[in-house]
């Protein structure tokens, strides 16, 4: 029950990674806030989690975090029905973040509805935040970020650059608040999703290398594999860990993702 009495905020949480990281939050204990989009995969979320996990507790708040205003609603909205918001994970991305195109075709606008949730949401709701974590001298943000952007992988420069900048925002706030009893650190998984899943189908040979070359031969699972590791940041124990990027991936950064297809000219 490391979490008991924490309430966490977390951005894209009725699926995937972020999921598995509600579900190991709720089994610590603590109040877990489904920030997302999907009606139908947020509410089936909270009642399984609810289900499942009773010592702690899951709501789900319909949340589109490109949306400033609603955004900070939501963390008001939760603020006042659950107290302050002490954990923050930063692990919602837009759908479609698979797509592969060429940096010569790719356009703008993708990159700006990647950089709007990957980037500048995190920084709202951090800066939406600080105030009552300073306030209580306890606060905890999570990023999750990618190896596709510290190692430049080709053809996904707007979800690199944007899980960039969200690793540099997240080492800024370790720095400058720090003093602050907050702490903030970046886990970069590599867990079974749906764009792996995708991955898979469209660069079989490509996804096999991958695994071929990871030293624990596969990739992680959401809620084994990645949530210890963010329940282990979220809690008391890692009250001296800040600005840390951390890999979850079964050692695959070791020697880099073999990202060697190509696409056509």
């Amino acid at each position: 029950m490391q979490l008991q009495g924490k309430i966490a905020f977390i951005t894209g949480a009725s699926r995937g990674i972020g999921k598995g990281v509600a579900r190991a939050y709720a089994a610590e204990g603590a109040t877990v806030i489904i920030a997302s989009r999907s009606i139908d995969a947020g509410t089936e979320t909270a009642e399984e989690i609810n289900r499942d996990c009773p010592q702690g507790r899951a709501v789900f708040l319909q949340t589109n975090v490109a949306e400033r205003e609603q955004l900070e609603a939501r963390l008001d909205e939760a603020t006042r029905d659950f107290g302050n918001i002490g954990i923050l994970v930063n692990n919602a991305t837009p759908s479609g973040d698979g797509q592969l195109l060429r940096l010569e075709y790719t356009e703008s606008a993708r990159i700006e509805q990647l950089a709007t949730v990957n980037y500048h949401a995190p920084l709202w709701a951090m800066q939406k935040l600080f105030p009552s974590m300073k306030a209580n001298a306890w606060g905890r943000i999570i990023s999750m970020c990618s190896l596709n952007g510290i190692n430049a992988h080709r053809y996904t420069v707007g979800y690199n650059s944007s899980k960039e900048a969200l690793r540099t925002l997240t080492r800024t706030a370790a720095a400058e608040w720090g003093r602050c009893g907050i702490t903030a650190n970046i886990i970069c998984p590599a867990a079974v999703t749906e764009p792996w899943e995708n991955y898979v189908q469209m660069a079989p040979d490509a996804a096999q290398k991958i695994l071929d070359m990871n030293p624990m031969g596969r990739l992680g699972d959401s809620e084994r594999d990645i949530a210890p590791l963010a329940v282990f940041l979220a809690s008391d124990a890692a009250g001296y860990i800040t600005g840390n990027t951390i890999h979850a991936d079964g050692g695959g950064h070791i020697n880099g993702v073999p990202w060697s297809f190509d696409l056509p000219e």
